[in-house]
């Protein structure tokens, strides 16, 4: 191991102790997350992000191994957050249209919150991207777990409100599914926290729009 791993090793395994490197990792992964949103994966440098953060390329290896390891960091606690919140949702003794609008809320919301970490992922093609990233097949399989718990927990909700009657649809569940989530990805290419409507006012009315098409009358 290079010296500067050695001392950003030691950094990490001190960093609960020490909120001055927390809160610089922080600026840096915030700095990461804007560059990534604004050029995509390929096309950002750590150059890039090291200006973006205001600190030159060698202190920046002092919190961070690499360009990749900084992408994986500013999307997986987003991803991860937004399935759990969905098994909540899932778990809870509601209707299935209850259900779904509070997933796709949610959904529209954490892109509010985690703006833009949860747009670096969905933007990018991730199965691509972990070749480049050295093959990691335990990155590619993390990414595909993701898609298919979520995908999974929204198109169990509408077969069961389509069991119950709560929701009449010519199209499988597995596809409607797909029209959901990819209706709520494709927002990247719009949506922005300070725009003229916030996330709440949006989910609720994407959660409107899909029921009045899904609701059984």
């Amino acid at each position: 191991m290079s010296e500067i791993g050695r001392r950003r090793a030691a950094a990490a395994a001190s960093a609960e102790n020490n909120p001055a490197y927390q809160e610089r990792l922080e600026m840096i992964r915030r700095a990461a997350g804007k560059v990534f949103h604004e050029k995509g994966f390929r096309g950002t440098k750590l150059n890039d992000i090291a200006a973006e953060a205001g600190v030159d390329r060698a202190s920046l290896y002092y919190y961070v191994k690499s360009k990749d390891e900084l992408f994986r960091d500013v999307v997986a606690t987003a991803v991860e957050a937004n399935i759990a919140a969905a098994r909540q949702v899932v778990a809870e003794e509601v209707s299935p249209a209850t259900k779904l609008t509070k997933m796709i809320e949610a959904l529209m919301l954490s892109f509010e919150r985690s703006y833009p970490y949860m747009y670096v992922f969905v933007q990018e093609d991730v199965t691509k991207l972990a070749s480049e990233m050295g093959k990691d097949a335990d990155w590619l399989a993390t990414v595909e777990r993701w898609g298919n718990e979520y995908f999974a927990l929204v198109r169990n909700t509408i077969s069961e409100g389509i069991a119950d009657g709560t929701f009449s649809t010519t199209l499988p569940p597995g596809v409607a599914a797909n029209c959901i989530i990819g209706m709520l990805n494709y927002s990247h290419l719009w949506f922005r926290p300070d725009g003229m409507m916030n996330a709440d006012e949006i989910g609720a009315g994407i959660s409107r729009l899909l029921m009045n098409g899904l609701i059984a009358h």
